[in-house]
């Protein structure tokens, strides 16, 4: 295998992956044959140099999990599933498990993307026009004052040194902006930022509700899609606990663990770890008791990821047009303190 450093798959990448795979493997192509045909079907570049590394691997070994673990851009659960389907016989089923959960991946992903961007694509455009208003509008009112014989004086006169600050100290914010830049990439790309991040949201009662129903969604997906590929309990626990990638909801994984070790019943453990709680808690005992734990976990997953969007779309719903008013009003008081004095004067002439 090549030596170079490649970025790990995105969950666009990922699905794509297993979902291809998963159908041929199901329709009777081996892995070969099948990475051969993607090769064929690739855009070049580093794409299908991964892919021929990958077909290269799997012509030496006979061994389709050994070249995804090789490849280096493969999550570790990725891995763990693909060894687990091969020596199980079932990496079709696997794959298919796999394309599932990385679909339900970026349904979640896009929500919270679209809650995210057009709110910061508003306030954005918003701070342009105030910052336009002060640097560049309020000088031009400010000379037509003078030759009317009048200045400006309270608010306006306000507005107006603060945008000869802000024009007069460019670089400063420039150099402020790309902090608040650098600041954004590290609390989204880091373990630290992330930590952080969710620190500040928790403090929110909103946030830290969508934030669990997204973790819950995640871990009852990636439990069936587990449970279903043949993996036992324990392992399940493990594998999906990392997926889940939340402090807070893996120490509940532990306490499931635990609850597991002493009743041996996952349903019970479900419940009792507050991992599901009320309804979910009732159906996961009854989905253990008759033996439908996945199909269970699915609908539970689906139910999950319903509320977390609906959520997520009723503070939208909320934060646009409160952002919007807010910066209107703003825009308003800043163009009122200049047109009201200006109106005066003007009267004063007639």
């Amino acid at each position: 295998m090549s030596e170079k450093s490649r970025k790990r798959l995105t969950s666009e990448e990922l699905y794509a992956f297993s979902d291809e795979m998963g159908m041929m493997i199901s329709s009777g192509v081996s892995a070969i044959q099948g990475l051969a045909m993607m090769i064929d079907e690739s855009e070049g570049g580093e794409e299908k140099e991964l892919l021929t590394e990958m077909e290269k691997v799997v012509g030496e070994t006979g061994s389709l999990s050994k070249a995804i673990e090789g490849a280096g851009v493969f999550p570790d659960y990725f891995v763990e599933m693909a060894k687990m389907g091969e020596q199980t016989g079932k990496m079709d089923s696997v794959l298919v498990n796999l394309a599932a959960h990385y679909s339900r991946e970026m349904a979640i992903s896009n929500a919270i993307r679209s809650a995210v961007t057009y709110p910061l694509m508003m306030v954005a455009m918003m701070l342009v026009i105030i910052i336009v208003l002060v640097t560049e509008i309020m000088p031009v009112f400010d000379r037509v004052f003078k030759q009317l014989g009048g200045t400006m004086d309270g608010l306006s006169a306000g507005f107006l040194s603060v945008g000869k600050f802000m024009k007069s100290n460019g670089v400063l914010f420039l150099i402020l902006l790309a902090a608040i830049v650098v600041y954004l990439i590290v609390i989204n790309k880091t373990s630290w930022g992330k930590e952080h991040r969710n620190g500040i949201l928790y403090k929110s009662p909103r946030f830290k509700s969508i934030h669990s129903k997204i973790a819950t969604s995640r871990f009852a997906s990636a439990m069936a899609m587990t449970l279903s590929s043949g993996m036992d309990v324990m392992q399940s626990l493990d594998v999906s606990g990392r997926i889940v990638d939340a402090p807070e909801f893996e120490q509940k994984v532990e306490k499931c663990k635990d609850s597991f070790a002493d009743t041996m019943d996952i349903g019970k453990a479900f419940s009792m770890s507050g991992i599901f709680g009320g309804l979910y808690g009732r159906m996961a005992i009854l989905g253990a008791k008759t033996g439908n734990m996945e199909t269970v976990l699915e609908k539970v997953a689906t139910t999950y990821q319903q509320e977390a969007d609906e959520e997520i779309n009723d503070l939208i719903a909320v934060v646009e047009p409160t952002l919007v008013i807010i910066l209107s009003v703003i825009v308003g008081i800043i163009l009122l303190s200049v047109m009201l004095p200006l109106l005066n004067i003007m009267s004063g002439m007639i």
